[in-house]
């Protein structure tokens, strides 16, 4: 498959033109519209202030009264039970001040087109003054301000996501693959051709340009060392696919890249461990999350799960049966998190979720991707034993290859 694709604001351009529907992933925010909206925000309590009044700020937080859950979208905020800080209450005026101090720091950056890292922004409430003021003691502190400011400033009833303040984490999860790209700096690359993992997403996935994709679908692998063990052995090539290294639970930054690659007709599979957490973490692929439901882009629904599958070990025919020995049993904490998993609605109202959550639990059993090795193979038929795992995985997909 060879596309080649105008950018996200391009595009927003082209949808507004031809009079279509714009899909929700291509709204891009300018700038000086950030700035705009941080400068009403903090003059809204300003002019509270002014008029001799406690200032107060509404915003809608990530309870279950302002978030659901649909099959087809994953978890989607709603405006129904607004919460409010209150700055009559001593705490509250605490908080509230803190937030009108970190927008401040934002907009300072903005307008000098600078970024910071969430340690940054820690480190700007470590000043004598402010420390002494605030008495911030960790990082979740620093952090929370910058979620409730996501919240507070909105357009259009959406939520502004933090790296439109320039507020950025490091990039976690890499890209290889036959897709050639522009990045934040204006630099065209392939993602094949730069480094042995390949692209390591952008913070900012939605301001990458796609020029080409040559690529016959995705696979994103919950293990780094696995998804490089494929891309040493040429399965990317041999099969062309792309494959996404999600170093565990995906950031922000990836889920981001994964819509993208989706909404340019990109088949969406997922490679993870054989464990409760791995299907939380298919689970947020699919479905973003509660916390995050505000922001949108980060969901989706059409990613498919491949592997690995209780079946894969158990079933008579299953393409993993010989190495069943190598599972483990379940921990404490695993059983936990299998029993929580029942009352998450991503994964309780999902059949083929639910179907495994409760196989984990009957079989009391984890697996892991690097299990392969059990075969006690040579490299070379280990790797057939990898090409013929995926293969078949891919086409009961539905994705010919």
């Amino acid at each position: 498959m060879s596309t080649k694709k105008p950018s996200s604001r391009k595009l927003q351009q082209q949808v507004k033109k031809e009079g279509r529907k714009p899909k929700e992933e291509l709204t891009a925010f300018s700038k000086q519209a950030i700035i705009s909206l941080t400068k009403e925000a903090l003059g809204r309590i300003a002019d509270q202030i002014d008029k001799g009044i406690f200032p107060t700020v509404e915003y809608f937080g990530a309870s279950k009264k302002n978030v659901v859950y649909q099959k087809e979208r994953g978890y989607t905020a709603i405006d129904s039970n607004a919460s409010t800080i209150d700055g009559s209450h001593v705490a509250s005026a605490k908080m509230l001040s803190m937030i009108t101090y970190g927008l401040a720091r934002f907009k300072e950056h903005m307008d000098n087109d600078m970024s910071m890292s969430l340690r940054d922004f820690y480190y700007l409430f470590k000043v004598k003054e402010i420390l002494d003021l605030f008495d911030i003691k960790d990082q979740h502190e620093t952090d929370s301000i910058i979620n409730l400011s996501e919240r507070i400033v909105r357009l259009q009833s959406r939520s502004i996501p933090r790296e439109e303040f320039g507020v950025v984490s490091s990039p976690k999860g890499t890209f290889y693959g036959d897709v050639s790209i522009t990045d934040s700096s204006n630099k065209r690359v392939r993602c094949s051709e730069v480094g042995e993992w390949g692209y390591f997403i952008s913070s900012r996935p939605f301001d990458i340009v796609i020029n080409e994709i040559n690529i016959k679908a995705a696979v994103f692998i919950e293990k780094e060392a696995f998804a490089r063990t494929l891309i040493e052995l040429k399965i990317p090539e041999t099969l062309k696919i792309g494959v996404g290294a999600l170093f565990g639970q995906p950031g922000r930054n990836m889920r981001g890249w994964i819509r993208r690659l989706a909404d340019e007709g990109i088949p969406i599979l997922t490679l993870v461990d054989l464990s409760p957490w791995s299907i939380r973490i298919f689970s947020t692929i699919r479905n973003n999350s509660i916390e995050l439901s505000n922001i949108r882009g980060l969901a989706t629904p059409e990613a498919r799960l491949i592997g690995l599958h209780t079946a894969d070990f158990f079933a008579p025919n299953g393409l993993l049966k010989g190495i069943s020995h190598a599972l483990e049993d379940l921990d404490e904490q695993d059983l936990k998190c299998a029993i929580q998993n029942r009352e998450v609605p991503a994964i309780s109202r999902d059949e083929i979720l639910q179907k495994e959550n409760e196989a984990i639990i009957e079989k009391k059993k984890k697996g892991e991707l690097e299990s392969f090795k059990a075969f006690g193979m040579s490299l070379k038929a280990l790797k057939k034993k990898y090409l013929d795992y995926m293969t078949i995985k891919i086409q009961e997909a539905g994705v010919k290859i």
